[in-house]
């Protein structure tokens, strides 16, 4: 859209606009029916365009999975027509645990648990899970199938919260920060936050008992060239990118942004780009393509240590 006339850039941000309120206001209530007097007509004549551009107009049910995303994300695809759903499972349960349903959604949660299946939280906040899909146990290790699976619990290491039969996911157990100040913060919330920005591909969130948190940020590679190339902004590469005044001043601008939506303690003091890409056979990254926190953390321990210098 940001190659597109101005006319069509207006209308976009209008339409999607009108589109997430719609998509946030609660079913049967008046403002989602006043939204829907506005979205309907957005949604025919710009919204139903773009997403048929995007190959998407025939597709009537999308599921996400893998590491919890951003509200905003689920937000944006459904404001566009597209029936994002989250769910919610792992290798050990034999896949889905938990599910949106496509008529009942519940912004911020993976969803209901599947049939035949039993869901708790334990007082430590981890979820449980129980059913005739959890697995018999790890390859010739016995003494990490003991600890995983416990009276017929399936110990699945993230930290999650029941309401009303629906799951939410907070983080992984092992994953969650504690301030010098005693305040657990679950970074995977922030993270999700900052990469919903179309200038940051991934981030992770230091803070374990420091006063503040900060972060290490990987840019978007192309959205970051492009505007580098459209503010004629010179570089060669990658690192030079992460090193200019400007695009700091841009990714500085993105984080402000997430910082007005979080509780004091969680907001980000500093930050710092990352010089390289991530690569899979570099340990950065697991074949799925999720962060490996405490190996990026030993691997820039003098670059995180710089920031709470000073």
């Amino acid at each position: 859209m940001s190659d597109s006339t101005l006319l069509k850039r207006k209308l976009y941000r209008l339409s999607i606009g009108i589109g997430l309120q719609y998509v946030r206001s609660p079913k049967k209530t008046t403002a989602r029916f006043l939204w829907s007097l506005f979205y309907w007509p957005c949604y025919g004549l710009v919204l139903y365009h773009l997403k048929r551009q995007l190959g998407l107009e025939r597709l009537r049910y999308a599921v996400c999975g893998a590491a919890p995303a951003s509200p905003e994300l689920f937000d944006y695809y459904n404001a566009l027509g597209v029936p994002l759903r989250e769910g919610y499972g792992q290798t050990e349960s034999t896949g889905v645990i938990a599910v949106q349903r496509l008529d009942r959604p519940r912004r911020g949660y993976v969803g209901e648990p599947i049939p035949d299946l039993e869901v708790k939280i334990a007082e430590d906040g981890e979820v449980l899970v129980k059913g005739p899909n959890v697995f018999k146990g790890y390859f010739k290790d016995p003494e990490l199938t003991a600890a995983t699976i416990v009276d017929g619990w399936l110990h699945t290491g993230d930290v999650g919260a029941m309401d009303d039969g629906f799951l939410k996911i907070l983080d992984r157990k092992k994953d969650i920060i504690i301030t010098a100040g005693g305040k657990n913060i679950t970074p995977a919330f922030i993270e999700n936050k900052l990469k919903f920005s179309s200038y940051i591909q991934d981030a992770v969130v230091i803070g374990d008992g420091r006063k503040f948190l900060t972060a290490l940020i990987l840019i978007d590679e192309d959205n970051v060239t492009k505007f580098a190339q459209d503010g004629r902004i010179p570089f060669t590469t990658f690192a030079d990118l992460t090193q200019n005044a400007e695009i700091l001043k841009l990714i500085d601008a993105e984080v402000a942004k997430v910082n007005k939506t979080l509780s004091r303690v969680e907001t980000i003091k500093k930050f710092a780009l990352m010089p390289r890409r991530f690569y899979e056979e570099d340990g950065d990254v697991t074949p799925t393509k999720k962060v490996k926190r405490r190996f990026l953390e030993k691997r820039y321990a003098d670059m995180i240590e710089s920031l709470y210098r000073g």
